[in-house]
């Protein structure tokens, strides 16, 4: 055998084994590599590249954001429709809910509207409602001071029951709440009556009305001339117009801190406590009122027109007012009144007629 013909052989066999190789690869290897090929590319299908990943997470979280603005959006919209803000001359009332002036009877108190939204809720502390049956008042637990108190007066209100003097704390309020007593007033060192919201002779027709009457939660610190002078006077009024034949929605209250009184000018008369605590009760700068006054009757809401009777004054807690002239001299309006507060009083009167008794004067004559 020659050499070329040698190294023919030797290329053929390893052409051979060159092409055996190659078919073993193909037929036996290779599906195994694909399979493990075909399995990584199963797995980048199924889980996101980073992009992708980047991309649903902002998704999440722009949906996550507009469900919260969906949530926040609906309870805005909720709280718009239950509580709409009334514009004033002077100002606008904070409270306008619907919700909770509804379902007051007539005669009641609030049968015209709850002017601060109060509610018997031990989270509203500086508003928490209280009904007695004589009046219904929203009780500040800051101030230690009515917000206001409500009430309605007719001839059957008034009787022969002397006045108790029984001034007492409230202990209807909530436990743990300090009750002012008749002594934290301290007139002594302070010189500030314990003034009457809803008047004592208001309340005359039993000896138990009268005496809700002097519960302290019904009382701010008011000076002598405007309680002994300017309330008083203004109270007897409203009672005569009772007698000539009226019936009256009244509500009262305080404002502002800082008064004059018998012994000099105070914005809040310190308490100290058993506990070593001392509190400090509000002294008002002023005490206002509101009234609406309709013949004697049924079907009260319907009653009311633009030409009602309606009087606001907002006194001075100052000594020395009477000098000046009477109760006469502080009339105002019931806007007026309501810009200074933001209260809504009388909410549940057609809107038209709100408007023009709100906006009016009193003109008063002797």
């Amino acid at each position: 055998m020659t050499k070329k013909t040698k190294r023919l052989l030797l290329s053929i066999l390893c052409f051979t084994l060159i092409l055996g190789y190659a078919i073993w690869y193909t037929y036996y290897a290779k599906p195994e590599q694909k399979e493990k090929i075909d399995s990584l590319t199963q797995t980048e299908q199924t889980a996101p590249s980073k992009s992708e990943e980047n991309a649903q997470n902002t998704d999440t979280i722009d949906a996550q954001n507009d469900k919260s603005s969906k949530k926040s959006s609906k309870s805005g919209t909720k709280k718009t429709s239950s509580k709409s803000t009334k514009s004033k001359k002077s100002g606008k009332a904070e409270y306008s809910s619907k919700e909770c002036d509804m379902g007051y009877e007539e005669n009641n108190p609030l049968y015209f509207g709850n002017p601060s939204d109060a509610k018997t809720d031990l989270s509203l502390m500086n508003n928490y409602m209280m009904i007695k049956p004589q009046y219904t008042l929203s009780y500040n637990a800051s101030t230690f001071n009515p917000n206001w108190v409500a009430w309605h007066l007719c001839k059957d209100d008034l009787g022969d029951a002397d006045r108790s003097d029984d001034f007492r704390p409230d202990k209807d309020l909530p436990l743990g709440w300090y009750a002012i007593k008749k002594k934290d007033y301290q007139y002594k060192d302070y010189g500030f009556d314990r003034g009457h919201i809803c008047p004592s002779a208001d309340r005359t027709k039993t000896k138990e009305d009268n005496s809700m009457t002097f519960l302290m939660t019904n009382m701010v610190p008011q000076t002598p001339d405007n309680n002994r002078v300017i309330w008083m006077h203004f109270e007897n009024y409203e009672r005569e117009l009772v007698r000539q034949g009226y019936e009256v929605y009244l509500i009262a209250g305080p404002y502002g801190k800082g008064g004059t009184g018998a012994k000099g000018t105070f914005e809040s008369i310190p308490v100290e406590l058993k506990t070593g605590e001392t509190i400090e009760m509000v002294v008002p700068s002023y005490t206002w009122k509101v009234l609406i006054a309709i013949p004697d009757g049924d079907d009260d809401l319907s009653r009311i027109d633009e030409n009602t009777l309606c009087i606001a004054i907002n006194v001075p807690n100052l000594m020395g007012m009477g000098k000046t002239g009477d109760w006469e001299q502080y009339i105002t309006t019931i806007d007026e009144i309501e810009g200074i507060t933001g209260y809504d009083f009388f909410e549940l009167l057609p809107d038209d007629v709100e408007e023009s008794i709100e906006s009016k004067t009193y003109e008063y004559t002797k």
